[in-house]
C-alpha cells in the first residue's frame, strides 16, 4: 500500500501545484517514504514566472513591496530555484522538505524586497506541502482495509463472502 499510497499523495500534490498557478516544470517528491505527505518542491522559476505565480497567488492585489520587487525582476535574468534534499536535515514542519534560494538577488533588489519576495514564496509553499500532508491523512485512511464484508451471495449449496483485504494476490 505504501507504494501506492505515495504515488497518489505525489499526484495530488502536483494537481494541487497546477491548480493554484505553478508553472507545469514543477515537479514534486517524497521526502521520505515512511511519512507520506511530507513533499519537497522541485521548480525553477525565472522573472516572468515568478511573477505570474505570485500575482496569482495575490488575486492580482499585490501589497506594495512585492509589486515594487515584481516591477524590478521584470526583463532581469534573475531566477528563484525550488529544491529538496535528503541529505539535509529531517523536517520539524511539512514545508521544512523544501529549500528555497534566490541567487545575486541583491543585484536586482533591495534586502526588504527580497525578503518579500521570499516571505511569498514560503507562504505559498507552505499552504500546499500543509494541505498535502491533511490530505494524505485522508487518502492513508480511504485505503486502509477494514475486513468487512463487501458482498453476501447464497444459492442453495454454495455461499460467496466478499471481504476487504490487503493481500498483494488480490
Amino acid at each position: 500500500m505504501n507504494k501506492t499510497l505515495n504515488a497518489l499523495v505525489c499526484r495530488h500534490a502536483r494537481n494541487l501545484l497546477l491548480a493554484q498557478g505553478w508553472p507545469e516544470e514543477t515537479d514534486v517528491d517524497q521526502r521520505n517514504p515512511n511519512y507520506p505527505g511530507w513533499i519537497s518542491i522541485y521548480v525553477r522559476l525565472d522573472a516572468p514566472r515568478l511573477a505570474t505565480l505570485l500575482i496569482n497567488r495575490h488575486g492580482g492585489v499585490l501589497p506594495p513591496l512585492l509589486a515594487s520587487a515584481i516591477q524590478r525582476l521584470t526583463g532581469t535574468g534573475a531566477e528563484l530555484v525550488l529544491s529538496g534534499s535528503q541529505w539535509q536535515s529531517l523536517p520539524v514542519l511539512p514545508a521544512d522538505g523544501t529549500q528555497v534560494s534566490f541567487p545575486y538577488a541583491g543585484e536586482w533588489l533591495t534586502e526588504d524586497e527580497i525578503r518579500a519576495v521570499l516571505d511569498a514564496v514560503h507562504d505559498a509553499v507552505r499552504s500546499i506541502c500543509y494541505q498535502v500532508a491533511e490530505d494524505a491523512r485522508r487518502i492513508r485512511a480511504a485505503l486502509t482495509t477494514t475486513g468487512q464484508t463487501l458482498l453476501t451471495r447464497q444459492t442453495r449449496r454454495f455461499r460467496l463472502v466478499v471481504k476487504e483485504s490487503d493481500h498483494p494476490c488480490w
